[in-house]
């Protein structure tokens, strides 16, 4: 692990970062201790500190960093094919690991016992709604998508059908079966978007 220095510092938090990420998801957010993530990659629990001043800061790091993953991957909705791009974003997603597939689920076993959380991850999804309305409204300007729809309501909608299915394949839902909802939901949205209206 690199010391505090100016040109490994990020090197040093990204490595703390993504295993806390699988700690999180692994074990839990409550069960995931700062000796844990400090012991897996070879650290004593003292130079976390020097990173990040207490866990809730390194779970806000954690989801800030993944959600500028979804926001990269979230680029490719703005092409012609708004069907292709949305399976490939999917297709995507399900080559990453489950500790990033499913970042945002660690800490909601946390979201009623700890305010700091709960703001953390209620400012996430606010991010992630944002990002998408953005996208919609890029091809509402096309004329890809409906004009009169709300592109809040759509996003809205989108992620719920995106969630559910992630939470649905941690229950045993095939990547197949989950690829052929998504793309059937998308699918769906996109043909009645003017329904979603303001």
């Amino acid at each position: 692990m690199p010391k505090v220095v100016q040109g490994y510092r990020k090197q040093a938090m990204d490595t703390i970062m993504e295993s806390a990420s699988r700690l999180f998801f692994e074990l839990g957010y409550q069960e995931a201790s700062m000796e844990d993530i400090a012991r897996e990659i070879g650290v004593t629990k003292g130079t976390l500190y020097l990173y990040f001043k207490n866990k809730e800061e390194l779970l806000y790091e954690v989801c800030k960093k993944n959600l500028k993953l979804l926001e990269d991957s979230l680029g490719k909705l703005t092409s012609a094919d708004i069907l292709e791009s949305a399976k490939s974003f999917f297709r995507s997603e399900l080559d990453l690991p489950d500790h990033l597939r499913f970042h945002w689920i660690f800490a909601l076993g946390e979201i009623n016992k700890n305010q700091k959380v709960r703001k953390i991850l209620m400012e996430s999804y606010e991010n992630y709604v944002k990002i998408i309305s953005s996208r919609i409204e890029e091809l509402k300007g096309k004329g890809l998508i409906s004009g009169e729809a709300n592109s809040r309501r759509l996003s809205l909608t989108m992620i719920a059908l995106h969630n559910g299915i992630l939470m649905s394949m941690m229950q045993g839902l095939s990547e197949t079966e989950a690829s052929e909802m998504f793309e059937a939901g998308i699918r769906s949205f996109l043909e009645n978007s003017d329904k979603f209206r303001k």
